[in-house]
Parts: C-alpha cells; sequence; structure tokens
C-alpha cells in the first residue's frame, strides 16, 4: 500500500510487490505438458498415457529418419516397454511428470495483489515534509503458494523468498519517482514424489506517484528481471526410474498503471482504486539431462538419459485489472502515529491463455509431441491486512499481509515487513 505522511508518498505498494510480482510471475509456463498424440492415433485420458503413446510411436516405426540416435533409441524402447508394447496399456505406475519441466511461470505469472492505488491517510503525527527529499526503503518478503493437481499439470506446494531495496526522491509534495533493485528465490516441491523446481530472479523496476490533488494519486512503474530456472522431475517407466535434471535462464518486461481516490467517512479513511498490470516472459529453450545406468543383463542403457527432452523457447503475455477498495484508520501519538487498514480488489485476467508447446525427445529431433497447459482462472481476490507507522522525525516502518482467494488453482498468500528512512 501507499504510505502518504504530511505530503510525503512513498509507494511501497508498488515497491514490496514488485519482486513478488516477478518472482510469482514465471511459474505459468512449460510445467503442465499435456501431450497429444499423433493425427493418426486416440487420444489418450492422461498426460501419461499420451506419454507413453508417443513413445510407441516413436518405437514402432518402419522409418528411421536421418540424425535420429539409434543407440538410444533401442536402448529406450527396451527398457521402456521389456514386456513389449502390450505391456503399457497394462502398467498404471508409470509416470514421465513432464509438467513439471514448464512451472517457471505458473508462480512467476503474476504477483499477489494490487501493486499501488490505495494510500494511507495524512497524519500530523508523521513524517516532517521537511526532512529531505531522498527516501531509502528496505523490505523482506516471504511467501506459499500452493498449486492444485489438475489433468494437464502438476500440483505443487512452493516458498519465495526476497529481498527489496527501493530509493526515491520527492521533486515536490505531488511527485516522487524512485527505483527498486530486488532478489527472490522460489523454491518449488512437487506432490507424489514428481520433483522440485528452483528459479531465482533478480529485478530492476522504475516507479513514480503524482498526487494532482490531496485526493487523488495516480502510480506508474516498468520493471526488467532475470531469471534462472533448475527442475527436476522424476521418471518411472518400465525399467528406467529416475531423476532427469533441465535448466535455462528467461527474462522479463512489466508495466502498470494504477489510479485511486481517497475521502474521508467519519475517522475512516477510505479509497477505491483501480490498477492495470501488464507482464511478458520469455525462456529460452534447453535440452534436459539424464543418468547413464548400463544394465549388462539386458546389454542396454535403462538410465534416465535415455527419456530426455529438447524444449524451445517459451513465451506468455499476463494483463491483469484490480478494482478494489482500502479502509484505513489512523491513531496520534506522542511518538508519531499508526494506521491500521484493510483492502479487497477483484482481479480479471485477459491474457495468459493455454498454451499448446511442441517438444521432443533429443534422441529423435524433428518427432516432436503437441502439449497443452492449463487456462488460469479469470477471476479472483485480492484480500490485503496492513499497518504502518510513522515515527516523529521521519522514519516509517510498515507490515503487510496479502492473500490470493477464490482462484480455483493457485492459492498463496504473502508477508513482508520494512522500514522507509528520508534524509
Amino acid at each position: 500500500m501507499g504510505i502518504l505522511f504530511s505530503g510525503r508518498k512513498m509507494n511501497t505498494g508498488a515497491v514490496n510487490s514488485k519482486a513478488r510480482e516477478l518472482a510469482l510471475a514465471s511459474k505459468f509456463f512449460v510445467l503442465t505438458l499435456l501431450l497429444f498424440l499423433l493425427p493418426q492415433r486416440v487420444l489418450a485420458k492422461t498426460p501419461d498415457d499420451q506419454f507413453k503413446q508417443y513413445l510407441i510411436n516413436i518405437c514402432s516405426s518402419q522409418t528411421i529418419p536421418a540424425g535420429w540416435n539409434l543407440v538410444s533409441l533401442s536402448s529406450m524402447c527396451q527398457a521402456a516397454f521389456p514386456g513389449g508394447f502390450a505391456s503399457a496399456g497394462t502398467t498404471t505406475t508409470s509416470s514421465s511428470n513432464v509438467g513439471i519441466a514448464g512451472a517457471a511461470l505458473e508462480t512467476h505469472r503474476k504477483k499477489i495483489g494490487a501493486p499501488s492505488g490505495d494510500q494511507d491517510d495524512k497524519s500530523d503525527k508523521g513524517a516532517s515534509a521537511d526532512g529531505g527529499g531522498w527516501g531509502v526503503l528496505v523490505t523482506p518478503q516471504y511467501s506459499k503458494n500452493n498449486r492444485t493437481d489438475t489433468d494437464l499439470e502438476n500440483g505443487y506446494q512452493s516458498e519465495l523468498r526476497g529481498l527489496v531495496v527501493g530509493l526515491d526522491y520527492r521533486f515536490s509534495d505531488s511527485l516522487v519517482l524512485g527505483g527498486t533493485i530486488g532478489h527472490t528465490k522460489d523454491d518449488a516441491t512437487f506432490i507424489n514424489n514428481a520433483g522440485s523446481l528452483k528459479t531465482r530472479n533478480n529485478t530492476f523496476t522504475l516507479y513514480g506517484t503524482w498526487l494532482p490533488s490531496t485526493s487523488v494519486s495516480v502510480d506508474g512503474y516498468v520493471g526488467y528481471g532475470r531469471l534462472s530456472l533448475n527442475n527436476q522431475r522424476h521418471v518411472d517407466f518400465g525399467l528406467i526410474n529416475g531423476m532427469i535434471d533441465g535448466s535455462t535462464t528467461g527474462n522479463q518486461v512489466l508495466a502498470g498503471l494504477s489510479t485511486s481516490y481517497q475521502t474521508d467517512v467519519g475517522r475512516f479513511n477510505v479509497s477505491p482504486f483501480f490498477n492495470l498490470d501488464y507482464i511478458k516472459t520469455r525462456f529460452r529453450g534447453y535440452s534436459e539431462s539424464g543418468s547413464y545406468n548400463f544394465d549388462t543383463t539386458l546389454g542396454v542403457d535403462i538410465g534416465t538419459d535415455t527419456l530426455t527432452l529438447l524444449y524451445g523457447d517459451r513465451r506468455m503475455a499476463s494483463l491483469t485489472s484490480s478494482l478494489g477498495a482500502r479502509v484505513g484508520t489512523s491513531f496520534g501519538y506522542d511518538w508519531g502515529a499508526l494506521q491500521p487498514s484493510a483492502s479487497l480488489a477483484a482481479v480479471h485476467e485477459f491474457q495468459n491463455n493455454a498454451q499448446h508447446i511442441s517438444n521432443e525427445l533429443i534422441s529423435t529431433p524433428g518427432f516432436s509431441m503437441s502439449v497443452a497447459t492449463d487456462a488460469p482462472d479469470r477471476n479472483y481476490l485480492n484480500v490485503g491486512f496492513g499497518v504502518a507507522a510513522a515515527l516523529n522525525g521521519g522514519a516509517q516502518y510498515f507490515l503487510n499481509y496479502e492473500k490470493r482467494a477464490q482462484d480455483r488453482l493457485l492459492s498463496s498468500w504473502a508477508l513482508s515487513i520494512g522500514g522507509l528512512v528520508e534524509f
């Protein structure tokens, strides 16, 4: 939320959510790989069944195109179907967990909560407007996310830890411009021992706040983030059992604009707000790596290297609107002012449609499979609670809690604390 004391507004809502936005905005991507069959085949009912059929199509091919790795292909076919293709239809425990490779965009797709648009009351006990034009912000962050398991995607639980440092300058009582740098770590564990995903994000954001009047606030931001992804997925096909690793890098560009109007209702301050947030994410294509395990009895490789995949570049975009209101009040003390608040916003996703992505076994280049992702929940809620303290002399401290609710796929909450010092 924004903090406004004696004419100075530090856009802490934008600052607090930027690192979380970038960190939460890159998990809606390569993870969920629903595998469609080739046109001549009947569609299977589950991703694993579809992946089995994809392998059968490869192993039963009558012609071997140039460029295919015959040694790896022969080992994979014998190890994945030791009892023949007929056994594939009766085996119910086989799994590929191909959906894990695309998890990077799911929790990084968007932030939890509005970046700005709400602002606190003015306070005669707050920081002095004469305390200087510069302000420094430091805020650590923590969040937990839960993704529902679906027919198309692997479910998971993840924890995000981050730190944001910001610097802004108050040009006047109505204009503040600044920037932040942030770093986040997000570690996800997939259910049913399917694997894990680690993402790291370094961000830089520029933001500004303009107060055309004492009641109206306009906030904007642009940002850029560099992402890295390391994932593991567990495969269990026939005699092939173990982990497959993958890693890649990516980037994000984001921008947003919000406006709010504040009015006093008794001792309470009510601030309706409207936000627009845009995020574009890209991951570079990459090849997986697996273990090599030679079986002397069969005379073939039964390691996970025979089931490694090649992924192409991934791109996606998200555009959301948030319409809501914040209610706050202020309590004055000898040391300064204490301002609790609560907010509620309805969020709508305009883009980020379900995607169809082509991937292929490394050993069979040119023979791809079409995969799909879940469409996001188009409408959900953001609920927030916070408290800000403005000390006599210029220091400001805050604590914010935000929760994503009524989303059929993703539930999450985030906690951020921090302080702003003027000089």
